[in-house]
């Protein structure tokens, strides 16, 4: 695994309403760039970077037990592992990622510390056409 590292961030940022509850670490850009330029050369698809950028999602919309814990950690820089295994359903590739930091973070906050979708950085999204 590889070491990288992102920015927490949470939201509904100020005066957005959509995304209420979700908390992301915010990745490199070029991490995103690169592995969508690898699909793209070696499998000729063209991925649409996320509407977030690249990034991980440590908090979902999930009802959060601990209310005052979040925003604990408001522009945190975060250090986590990832796969250089590009992972697809289809539709969205992302890479595996490993953070205890992140696991710890999802406790705090009264939170099964594994998500409903494993950690990952998305990395894109193939639209047809």
């Amino acid at each position: 695994m590889l070491l990288a590292k992102g920015t927490l961030k949470y939201f509904p940022l100020e005066g957005e309403s959509n995304n209420i509850g979700w908390l992301i670490v915010e990745c490199d850009r070029d991490l995103g760039l690169y592995y969508c330029w690898f699909v793209q050369k070696q499998l000729g698809l063209r991925l649409q970077h996320p509407r977030l950028g690249s990034h991980i999602t440590v908090v979902r919309g999930e009802v959060v037990n601990n209310h005052f814990r979040w925003s604990a950690y408001p522009s945190q820089s975060i250090n986590f592992y990832y796969s250089n295994e590009i992972k697809t359903n289809g539709r969205y590739w992302w890479l595996n990622v490993y953070s205890p930091c992140l696991m710890s973070i999802r406790q705090e906050l009264g939170l099964q510390v594994t998500p409903e979708y494993d950690l990952h950085v998305t990395i894109g999204v193939w639209v047809e056409g």
